[in-house]
């Protein structure tokens, strides 16, 4: 390999189109799970969704706690490639990620040198993974959203 080429790493996660599933078990700390339930008591809403949508590659995202509160899972469907990801979330939403992972076990902080290994470390491929649109980004069924809304609005003005 030439000395210019960057050796690429193979990351998790299984893909279907352009669509990306991304899944990560972690153990929690002790008393996280209510913490991460208080945090997350109002769900995606408000500022909260408003933030997760200026990544605008996120199709969805749920954190579930299991194994008696010992345990969680964070899974999403994302745009695009795994680095890109990662970087849009330590770049676009730091606090966010640091505030809602900082009850995960080891979890080093967003902009520690290790968060990439430590992600991995915690991460696994789906066996199975569906999308509905798998050839469809975040910004371009907004973009669909949007025309259908105008033309909605066209038609019924026509009536």
């Amino acid at each position: 390999m030439p000395a210019t080429e960057a050796k690429v790493k193979t990351r998790p996660g299984t893909k279907a189109g352009q669509a990306s599933e991304f899944t990560l078990i972690s153990k929690l700390k002790p008393g996280g799970a209510e913490r991460i339930r208080g945090l997350l008591a109002d769900g995606f809403t408000g500022e909260r969704q408003t933030n997760t949508d200026r990544i605008a590659t996120v199709h969805d995202l749920r954190f579930v706690i299991f194994d008696n509160d010992t345990r969680i899972i964070f899974a999403s469907t994302f745009d695009g490639d795994w680095e890109s990801y990662i970087n849009d979330f330590a770049t676009i939403l730091p606090d966010e990620i640091d505030l809602l992972f900082h009850e995960f076990e080891g979890y080093p902080g967003i902009h520690s040198p290790e968060i990439k290994d430590w992600i991995v470390a915690q991460q696994v491929s789906a066996v199975g993974f569906y999308s509905a649109y798998p050839d469809a980004s975040v910004r371009e069924v907004w973009k669909a959203l949007k025309a259908k809304k105008a033309l909605d609005a066209l038609l019924d003005s026509v009536n």
